[in-house]
């Protein structure tokens, strides 16, 4: 029997004082977590072909957090550091707790026969103080199993061929758990009046929020078909792996209520998502002789992508900016065009109620069309009840999550020289700047400053083929006001980035020896040194903006799911270093 740790942790938060605006304060936290696992394993192997291994385990965590706080007015000093050096009779007093416990039973069992038959058995049984009692556990199984073919007598594929190959499968599902604690419960906040009443402050409460009608763990269950094989006398190896996994009982707002309830949506486990997908990985690895020097190379490259689809979501009416039954996560809702006005049109042949071109509010040659998609009689633009059966003229434009995420290695020895380089990137991704993104320049507002590209590249009489419009400021189509997406300056924002590259020399151990060193070797090497990206042609500024684009969960209920694309760059980083080990 084996306990392989028991933490235990006892430490107080760092208190706050200070003066706010002529009223000291004084915090302090504590928290105290306690975490211990417990397992024991069996390991055997029978008659020289059964190998068993079992291990079974419990384990238990709990954590207490409470905070005190006290403030008073009518500082005596100006450095007070005690809530008695001050001369207000009001003393207000504050405390926040909370506690959560987990405890659970996990085992898991292998068996493999002749290492031809390979079969992994896992379960968990968890509980979690977060839910209701009659909702608080859990049972999560799965089971792996691996058929090595070419362990086969009836196999006889020459090496040349075949190495090696390998079938796999796995079921199985994993619970999440992780929410704040008494999500369940209805919470009474109290707090000190800041009226008096016959001379004194009195205690106060407000009704609580409404809860879920039920809480309970969000499960993930995954089906995963796998192989693996080696070719060419193991030269050339694959790997690859195809996976469905539905996600069921989701943690996520319930339905929208009526501004009119006067209180925000409850969470609860309300939405139910499959997410299909797919992950391959290539090497080929070799040598030859140079010059009388054994030359190894490595070349490995990668490939995965993955689709997610809504199954349920507490969105009857399907309005498209929030989630809805069927779509596809990362879908962007917007406008089609038509290019740019070439003459003034017809403003009764062209109606925008939606937003304007420039302040006057005056559509004029140089001016982005929306296309009529709708084929309304009244040439109106519109969106409809923004949803999938009303979209107005509205239309799907492309899809915010990256897809066909790629990267590769080269790798290279020779004589004591060396040299590797990484690439990665996503094939993929579309963007749309989002309303105060530097993007637009003065497009939004005439106070912002111009990008540089804009330049000579905006309509004008003697331009008519210009990417941009005409230029005006508070331009509604582009970057301000009622800011919707149109195709036109949809983003691709695909790249390809070196992150790494290194080339470097080990010095001979005959030189190293005669002064004591195991070995020593000078190298270069650079951090993302190089990308490239279609939306480099334009704008060179926006290095990075995946990150700034947002993700399902955060973003759970916004519009559009647009991105400022203002991310923290990524920083290009050259050096050049000796190493030496004794």
């Amino acid at each position: 029997m084996k306990v392989p740790y028991y933490q235990k942790a006892d430490a107080a938060a760092p208190s706050y004082m200070g003066d706010r605006n002529g009223v000291i304060y004084e915090w302090l936290g504590h928290t105290m977590y306690t975490a211990s696992n417990l397992y024991a394993e069996y390991e055997n192997t029978f008659a020289e072909k059964h190998y068993l291994k079992a291990m079974a385990g419990w384990n238990y965590e709990t954590s207490a957090y409470k905070a005190n706080s006290i403030q008073r007015n009518g500082l005596l000093l100006e450095d007070a550091e005690s809530v008695d050096l001050a001369t207000g009779e009001s003393i207000t007093p504050g405390a926040s707790a909370s506690r959560w416990k987990t405890a659970g039973m996990f085992f898991r069992l292998n068996y493999g026969f002749q290492d031809r038959y390979l079969v992994e058995i896992n379960g968990r049984y968890d509980g979690s103080s977060r839910f209701p009692v009659d909702q608080q556990w859990g049972f999560f199984p799965s089971i792996s199993a691996g058929w090595r073919l070419s362990e086969e007598p009836f196999w006889n594929v020459s090496e040349d061929i075949f190495s090696d190959i390998k079938l796999r499968g796995s079921y199985g599902s994993l619970g999440n758990g992780n929410i704040s604690p008494y999500q369940f419960l209805e919470l009474l906040s109290i707090s000190t009046s800041g009226r008096l009443l016959d001379g004194v402050r009195n205690m106060r409460t407000g009704a609580p929020e409404p809860i879920p009608d039920g809480l309970t763990w969000e499960r993930a269950t995954t089906t995963d078909v796998g192989l693996d094989f080696g070719m060419v006398q193991g030269k050339l190896r694959f790997s690859g792996d195809y996976y469905i996994r539905k996600t069921t009982d989701m943690y996520v707002f319930g339905p929208t209520l009526p501004n009119i309830f006067g209180a925000p949506s409850p969470k609860g486990n309300y939405a139910d998502m499959t997410t299909k997908g797919f992950e391959a990985t290539l090497t080929w690895q070799d040598q030859f002789a140079l010059a009388g020097k054994p030359f190894n190379y490595q070349i490995r490259g990668s490939l995965f992508d993955y689709v997610s689809t809504i199954d349920k979501f507490n969105n009857p009416t399907k309005r498209f900016t929030e989630h809805y039954d069927g779509q596809v996560i990362g879908e962007l809702w917007g406008f089609e065009t038509d290019g740019l006005f070439q003459e003034d049109p017809d403003p009764s042949e062209y109606i925008n109620t939606i937003f304007n071109a420039s302040a006057d509010a005056v559509w004029r040659a140089g001016d982005l069309k929306i296309r009529n998609r709708d084929g309304s009689a009244d040439n109106m633009i519109t969106k409809g009840e923004q949803t999938v059966a009303n979209p107005g003229d509205m239309t799907i434009i492309g899809n915010t999550e990256p897809r066909y995420q790629y990267s590769f290695t080269l790798g290279a020895d020779w004589n004591g020289i060396f040299f590797s380089a990484f690439f990665q990137g996503v094939g993929q991704q579309d963007w749309y700047p989002g309303r105060e993104t530097a993007f637009w320049g003065q497009y939004n507002r005439g106070y912002n400053q111009m990008p540089a590209w804009h330049l000579g590249n905006y309509w004008t009489p003697e331009n008519p083929d210009a990417y941009l419009p005409r230029y005006a400021q508070y331009n509604g189509t582009l970057g301000y006001s009622n800011h919707v997406p149109n195709d036109r300056y949809l983003q691709r924002v695909s790249y390809l980035r070196m992150k790494n590259l290194q080339v470097g020399y080990n010095l001979p151990n005959k030189w190293v020896s005669k002064i004591g060193m195991r070995n020593a070797r000078v190298y270069f090497s650079g951090e993302n040194l190089a990308s490239w990206s279609p939306l480099y042609k334009r704008a060179k500024n926006f290095m990075d903006v995946s990150s700034a684009i947002g993700d399902s969960d955060s973003d759970l209920n916004s519009s559009y799911n647009q991105g400022a694309g203002n991310s923290y760059p990524l920083l290009k980083t050259v050096s050049f270093g000796l190493s030496f080990t004794y």
